[in-house]
C-alpha cells in the first residue's frame, strides 16, 4: 500500500454552499480556449471564508478538502498551493450584507401596511369616503 502524501488532495465529504450567488458584471476570466466568462461573487459563512483562508477548501470551485494547501483542487486542479493566497487576497470583498435589515415580522407589517394604504388610496380615488384603517401610520 502506498503512503499517502500530506500535500495529495483529498475530498473531506462537507459541502460548501454559498448562502447567496450573483454575478460580478465587472470582471471575467478568461478560460485557458480564449472564451471569457463573467465571475461569480458567493455569499459565505465566516467559517467558510476562514476555511478559504486556511487552505481547506478552494477558491475557485469551494471544494472542500481534508488537509490545507494541497498541489491542486482535487476537483477543478486549481494550484491551491503556489495561488490559493494570491487569488483569496484578489477576490475577497469583505463583509457584506445581504437581504433587508427588517426582521420578518417588520417586513410582513409593512407589506400589510402598504396593502392598506394602496386600499385606501385606490377608494378615495374613486371618490368613497371610508375611515382610514387603523393601521396605516401617517406620513
Amino acid at each position: 500500500m502506498a503512503k499517502r502524501k500530506r500535500h495529495d488532495a483529498i475530498q473531506s465529504g462537507r459541502a460548501i454552499v454559498a448562502s447567496a450567488s450573483d454575478v460580478d458584471i465587472d470582471s471575467f476570466t478568461v478560460m485557458p480556449d480564449g472564451r471569457k466568462m463573467q465571475r461569480t461573487v458567493f455569499g459565505l459563512t465566516e467559517e467558510q471564508v476562514g476555511r478559504i483562508r486556511a487552505g481547506y477548501t478552494c477558491v475557485k470551485c469551494l471544494e472542500d478538502h481534508a488537509a490545507p494547501y494541497p498541489d491542486a483542487c482535487s476537483v477543478c486542479k486549481f494550484p491551491m498551493r503556489p495561488q490559493q493566497a494570491e487569488e483569496f487576497a484578489k477576490d475577497f470583498r469583505g463583509n457584506i450584507r445581504y437581504g433587508s435589515e427588517m426582521s420578518d415580522e417588520d417586513e410582513l407589517a409593512a407589506a400589510e401596511e402598504q396593502i392598506q394604504r394602496d386600499a385606501y388610496d385606490k377608494a378615495t380615488a374613486l371618490g368613497l369616503i371610508i375611515p382610514k384603517p387603523s393601521i396605516i401610520v401617517p406620513r
